[in-house]
């Protein structure tokens, strides 16, 4: 479900029929430790496309650099960027799958968590999703 200026601002059809969500987010490739977190952060912007049934097909990314090092709102502004990409395109809610998908060798995705039974949008678990399945998530 989308929600503008939130967390699923970015989720859309384009022109072509692929449909897609889009987001910023931060890794910390060798785990956290509080002491020196803007030097261990990597910042990420994505965008996950879909076909028209909800199947992953690919996924388009920047990673801005670490966190010490970027300006702010900068992860955003290549996010906008790789959405203005796509061509024409339309916001809207949008009806995917589970997926996982490998970056840097991190785990991304919308990824099922059986412990909790709910799916996380990883890394860093930004957002869930549970029963009913409608759309509407946890953060």
């Amino acid at each position: 479900m989308r929600e503008e200026d939130y967390h699923t601002h970015y989720l859309g059809e384009t022109e072509s029929g692929l449909l897609f969500f889009g987001y910023d987010t931060f890794v910390f490739p060798n785990g956290f430790t509080n002491n020196n977190w803007e030097n261990e952060r990597l910042e990420y912007a994505l965008v996950y496309l879909f076909d028209n049934k909800g199947n992953h097909i690919e996924t388009k990314y920047k990673c801005a650099g670490k966190t010490s090092e970027i300006q702010p709102h900068r992860t955003n502004e290549l996010l906008e960027g790789s959405i203005s990409e796509l061509g024409r395109f339309k916001f809207k809610n949008i009806e995917v799958k589970p997926f996982k998908t490998e970056i840097d060798g991190i785990a991304f995705g919308l990824i099922p968590n059986d412990e909790c039974q709910m799916i996380e949008l990883q890394p860093s678990s930004t957002i869930a999703f549970s029963e009913p399945w409608d759309g509407e998530y946890c953060t």
